[in-house]
């Protein structure tokens, strides 16, 4: 298949009997995504149009090339902060205008380099990136997202300034929704804490209810009918929304170089959450067949269409909304009928948007900004100690420094944490345990007393970890063994640095009467090792293949081993290898 056919637009999967479930899914998924895309847009800074335009065509430009048939895409909370704190905020504190035109640039860069990740297939490598990186970051943006909003409760109040010295990037932000707690009215507070207990109770009669869309329609009824959006202690409500679709435009008057930053620490977190929400969702009937790459450059397409029709980008898969799947649709025409639907609605939503009190909104961006912090997901994160360092520093750069570091810190110390692993030598001693019975063990000091030591090596044999299998081996030949048999049946991958490492330990002591087998032998690895110095230094008894039955090979070495250290011992019906009990 050529790179066009696999990145072109298709509808796969689409069937006539199951056309109107698609629509009526495309409906369901559109009546949630409304209040998510505005939500998003003010946790940004933004027009709530901007929000809304990303949600719409752009979400069925991100369906035809997606690779999930079942996916929604559009704005989405993570995205949504580190763009409004990174991009938007300081433009708007220091000149107090919004800066819609970097905003769409930024959106051009994240689309363009996500269009590009998915040509070049980094798709296939972000599978490297620890889920205790995406939950740290997870988990300090959800913090962040649930408290963004909380000063409008309290209009007029002024921002904290930042303390300065050691005091966390976050620390105005918890002050700020501490003090707009304590000012806001009792009609405010009342709305704020109510619209999320509500949105709760509808998911719980039924998660397929748009329930977001129900509770912020009856808390404005709510408002109106009581009058709380008139008089002196009127309630603050979003006010005008100005759409009008134009013709696409590139952003004019905007340095380029100064967005990169933010732009491919948004790609990065787009590639993560594509990825991540692909696989969290399988097609319904069908076994799930991800094309990582497919799915960045879906995300890439749907990020340049958002910013030359005008809507907030970067965007990526919306993990709070319900997939199309779960609404009932079977095909990706259901994020495509969910982007039209919105499109369409568009000039007819203006007068609905501009009464909703912006207490709801402010529950309704607290809800989702909690729902980020899964402490079941937190707790798988953390299994081991070095995920859950991970995991912590993540959370702390996440909630101390810049969002854009915070992400670059969380990717760094998940490759640490791969580099740390992949160069960990995996070497145990094989201990015969009963008869025909051999058990694994940790080496100690013992290992190397016995005339035969076997040896089992496990996984990766790459260059990081030859230096560690020289001193083990060279540690073990201090005790001077006449036989070490490596049994190599679980290696999974073997480099010329460990092939060359291993040739120099059999040679420097072989020189001191020590032998080497090598068993379990894969016809690949005896490809590998055909021509090198170390076939002429094993001979022919010292290259044990893998047979066709279970520990065949492994066998065959015990044989070897017991022939070449028969002048080693007279007990020649006492193994001469360690037996579990028993001292060396």
């Amino acid at each position: 298949m050529s790179t066009l056919e696999r990145f072109a637009p298709d509808l796969r999967g689409t069937r006539r009997e199951t056309i109107g479930n698609d629509l009526l899914a495309g409906l369901t998924v559109a009546a949630i995504a409304v209040p998510q895309a505005i939500a998003y847009a003010l946790v940004a800074g933004l027009p709530p149009q901007m929000g809304l335009i990303a949600a719409a065509l752009p979400c069925a430009v991100a369906a035809l090339f997606g690779s999930s048939p079942h996916l929604v895409t559009g704005p989405t909370n993570p995205t949504a902060l580190v763009l409004g704190l990174s991009v938007v905020a300081p433009v708007v504190a220091s000149t107090g205008r919004v800066p819609i035109e970097s905003v769409l640039a930024t959106g051009l860069l994240t689309g363009g380099m996500l269009v590009a990740f998915g040509l070049v297939g980094v798709g296939r490598v972000s599978r490297f990136l620890s889920d205790s990186v995406v939950i740290g970051f997870a988990t300090g943006a959800g913090l962040l997202i649930a408290l963004r909003l909380v000063p409008e409760l309290a209009p007029g109040l002024a921002p904290s300034p930042h303390p300065g010295g050691f005091a966390p990037n976050s620390w105005p932000v918890f002050v700020d929704a501490a003090r707009a707690l304590t000012d806001a009215g009792p009609r405010a507070l009342g709305l704020a804490i109510g619209v999320p207990i509500a949105v709760l109770i509808v998911r719980r009669i039924d998660r397929r209810l748009p329930g977001a869309l129900i509770v912020l329609g009856a808390a404005t009824l709510l408002s109106e009918s009581l009058g709380w959006s008139r008089g002196e202690h009127a309630l603050a409500r979003i006010g005008d929304v100005a759409f009008q679709w134009t013709a696409p435009s590139l952003p004019h008057d905007v340095h380029f170089g100064a967005l990169v930053g933010p732009a491919f620490a948004l790609a990065l977190l787009v590639t993560v959450q594509s990825v991540a929400s692909a696989r969290s969702v399988p097609p319904v009937g069908a076994p799930l067949q991800l094309d990582a790459d497919r799915a960045l450059f879906a995300q890439g397409a749907g990020n340049l269409v958002s910013s030359l029709l005008g809507g907030m980008g970067p965007r990526g898969p919306r993990p709070g909304a319900v997939p199309a799947g779960g609404g009932g649709g079977r095909s990706r025409l259901a994020a495509l009928s969910a982007g039209v639907a919105i499109a369409i609605g568009l000039p007819f939503l203006a007068p609905l948007i501009r009464p909703i009190p912006m207490a709801a909104l402010v529950g309704l961006v607290f809800l989702s900004g909690i729902e980020l912090i899964r402490i079941p997901a937190l707790r798988r994160a953390a299994t081991t100690r070095g995920d859950a360092m991970v995991l912590i520093f993540t959370l702390l750069a996440t909630l101390w420094v810049d969002l854009v570091q915070a992400l670059y810190v969380g990717v760094f110390l998940s490759l640490a944490l791969l580099i740390r692993r992949s160069g960990r030598l995996q070497i145990t001693e094989l201990v015969e345990s009963g008869p025909h019975r051999f058990s694994e063990h940790a080496i100690d000091e013992q290992t190397g007393d016995t005339p035969v030591v076997l040896l089992h090596l496990e996984g990766d044999l790459n260059f990081a970890v030859a230096q560690q299998l020289s001193d083990r081996l060279a540690d073990i030949g201090l005790h001077g063994p006449r036989v070490v048999v490596l049994r190599m049946k679980r290696v999974t991958y073997l480099d010329a640095t460990v092939l060359e490492s291993l040739r120099a330990s059999v040679e420097r002591l072989g020189d001191k009467g020590t032998r080497f087998v090598l068993c379990g032998l894969t016809p690949e690895q005896l490809e590998m090792l055909d021509g090198t110095e170390l076939v002429d230094l094993l001979g022919d008894e010292g290259l044990v293949r893998s047979g066709e039955r279970l520990f065949e090979g492994f066998e065959e070495a015990l044989r070897q081993a017991r022939h070449l250290a028969a002048n080693e011992t007279d007990e020649t019906d006492r193994a001469p290898w360690r037996r579990l009990g028993e001292p060396a």
